[in-house]
């Protein structure tokens, strides 16, 4: 009788530690909503997708590899200032850019990755005398 208890208590402490463990299990934090464009492409909108303003100047640009470094300001809620190099999707925004160029875009960032978007040069600043 006393084995058939020590069993019934060992499956008891198994099954309250696997509800324990489950219940204590990490929850993805909840993110805001995502934001969507009417330029978005069908991959885009079937992922949630984040969108963050980008300033910075344009380090270096590889249309092979269609790429775009960046050495950019701090971007609040996303990551600090850095130089990266940042995928870009449509190859002609790589064009009309070159190294020493002012720039804004829009960081989109998903699950699958994250890229460059909206990418304007910005109007020289102009020296105060």
């Amino acid at each position: 009788m006393r084995r058939e208890t020590f069993r019934a208590f060992v499956i008891y402490l198994i099954g309250v530690l696997s509800v324990v463990l489950t219940a204590c299990s990490s929850t993805p934090k909840e993110s805001p909503p995502p934001q969507t464009t009417s330029t978005s492409t069908s991959t885009q909108q079937a992922q949630p997708s984040q969108r963050y303003d980008l300033t910075g100047k344009v380090v270096a640009v590889d249309k092979s590899r269609k790429t775009l470094t960046v050495d950019h300001e701090a971007i609040p809620g996303f990551m600090g200032a850095m130089t990266m190099a940042y995928p870009v999707k449509d190859e002609q925004q790589l064009d009309r850019l070159s190294p020493g160029d002012q720039i804004t875009a829009k960081v989109v960032s998903t699950t699958g990755g994250f890229w460059l978007e909206d990418i304007f040069r910005a109007a020289p600043k102009t020296p105060t005398p």
